[in-house]
């Protein structure tokens, strides 16, 4: 009985504390490296401006670069890139990357293959018609499918789509990577990147607990494709990063400049804003993914579930605030 006593009060205090630090992370200032999003201004030392990548990189503005569909084989040493027609058919989940040689097979042959082989895998594969029903955070964050990527032979790879839940389903740690080809910083931190992924996956009694999901900030998608085959996790399709979801995922982390990494829990809570930063100075992964000691507290004390349930009814009570506050502001504007 004491014992249910003391924790009652103490899961409210838990609760408080995260309430109050969710609304601090809507202000709290994140440090960047390469400003890349047309609506960010200014720019610090060793940043990339937007015009600078235009001089040096022919870079396009992000609003006004279109979604691209993927097609099922794509031709990463083309050396231009021509936006590639809509198609009035449903296009193929599976999308395909040749990394050598264009002597790819035909883009219905490599889907129906890369069907068979999802069929007898069991790995996921997305199929229309047959895609279960999905809910949780990261569905709400990231859709239905997220894409992998597996190289057949030293020229070609393959470009799987799984469902959300099953790619993240035991997963502690889940990271969001906002990065581009044409971003000097990026291409040097996402080495990096790896090393570090491939290390905290290793930690014994830690194995595969810590997942990335590429956010791509490309112009199109056969950039894309030649990006991702240096990465070794999951990336939202590049119609989604693209398009209005990834600019969405953009304002929510307060994305300012690429490479930008975000660290969130398995219910979606975020960790920190700021580990791209935070890498170089842990390379060893000593204190990762660097919780706060009040969330470190609460994940130990509250189970996943009720955090769950928790996470979803301060979102909702911090929607009505944040709305309140935006209508207070407007009547009293409107008085001026």
């Amino acid at each position: 009985r004491k014992m249910r006593v003391t924790t009652l009060p103490t899961l409210l205090l838990l609760t408080s504390c995260l309430f109050i630090f969710s609304l601090g992370d809507e202000t709290a200032p994140v440090k960047e490296e390469t400003v890349t999003d047309a609506s960010a201004t200014g720019a610090g030392v060793g940043e990339q401006t937007e015009e600078q990548g235009v001089a040096s990189e022919a870079v396009v503005n992000d609003s006004e670069t279109g979604a691209e569909t993927p097609e099922d084989v794509l031709d990463l040493d083309a050396e231009s890139v021509e936006p590639q027609p809509e198609s009035t058919e449903s296009e193929s989940p599976y999308v395909g990357a040749s990394v050598g040689d264009d002597k790819a097979a035909e883009t219905d042959e490599a889907a129906k293959e890369q069907d068979s082989s999802a069929s007898e895998s069991g790995t996921g594969g997305v199929k229309e018609g047959q895609a279960p029903v999905q809910s949780g955070p990261f569905i709400d964050l990231f859709g239905e499918s997220l894409l992998s990527l597996q190289m057949i032979d030293e020229k070609r790879a393959q470009i799987h789509s799984l469902y959300t839940n099953e790619a993240l389903s035991g997963k502690k740690v889940i990271g969001l990577y906002f990065s581009a080809d044409w971003c000097g910083p990026c291409r040097q931190f996402t080495p990096d990147l790896v090393n570090f992924y491939n290390k905290m996956n290793s930690r014994r009694g830690k194995e595969n607990e810590f997942e990335i999901v590429w956010i791509s900030r490309c112009r199109d998608v056969d950039s894309f494709g030649q990006y991702f085959t240096h990465m070794n996790w999951l990336a939202l399709p590049p119609q989604e990063a693209m398009g209005q979801r990834g600019q969405i995922l953009s304002e929510k982390y307060k994305v300012k400049g690429i490479p930008h990494l975000v660290l969130l829990d398995e219910v979606g809570n975020t960790i920190t804003l700021d580990a791209r930063n935070k890498i170089p100075m842990d390379k060893a992964g000593i204190g990762f993914p660097w919780r706060n000691p009040v969330a470190t507290l609460y994940m130990t004390v509250v189970p996943k579930s009720l955090r769950l349930m928790l996470k979803t009814q301060i979102e909702e009570v911090k929607e009505k605030v944040l709305k309140s506050l935006k209508g207070g502001m407007g009547a009293k504007a409107a008085r001026a």
